[in-house]
């Protein structure tokens, strides 16, 4: 039988892509227990050196990114001047793992997902409990309790898993 790993957490960001990183970044400095699962082996999602797409966003004289997006970028500036993908991901890399609230599971796809039905705040009618994750290079799965879940994924997979319109 393979070994299941549990963890609780404030909230857990399924996908880490740009928009899953800087959820579980600003989320970790706001004093979060977070837990981010990326079914990658690397962060980034189309912006890493798997798919090869920079980050754009705002661009010209009064505009430009900022806040966390922007702060990666500076990094990425000074540590890869000549913007090589596989350096890059080093950088996003080092960025998730010096916040010290995030746990990060890369290899880990989410295959699953716990609802309760009932009556909660806003006219819904089920909250997720937890996600089931399985690492392939460790063969382990990894079930995530937690008060929040966030769905950064690249193909919105908890959806399905719960039942959600969106």
């Amino acid at each position: 039988m393979l070994k299941t790993i549990d963890y609780r957490a404030d909230l857990c960001v399924v996908g880490g892509g740009m928009a899953g990183i800087c959820a579980a970044i600003a989320a970790a400095r706001n004093g979060a227990k977070t837990v981010l699962m990326q079914e990658r082996p690397v962060l980034g999602g189309n912006a890493s050196s798997e798919i090869r797409m920079w980050v754009c966003g705002a661009h010209g004289e009064n505009n430009r990114e900022t806040g966390i997006v922007e702060e990666i970028a500076l990094e990425n500036l000074r540590r890869n001047p000549t913007k090589n993908f596989h350096i890059w991901d080093t950088v996003l890399y080092d960025f998730v793992l010096r916040e010290k609230n995030i746990t990060l599971l890369l290899n880990c796809t989410c295959m699953d997902a716990e609802v309760e039905e009932g009556i909660f705040p806003h006219g819904r009618d089920r909250r997720i409990l937890s996600v089931t994750g399985y690492q392939m290079t460790t063969q382990r799965f990894y079930q995530v309790e937690a008060k929040f879940f966030s769905d950064c994924s690249g193909d919105s997979i908890l959806a399905p898993l719960t039942g959600a319109q969106f």
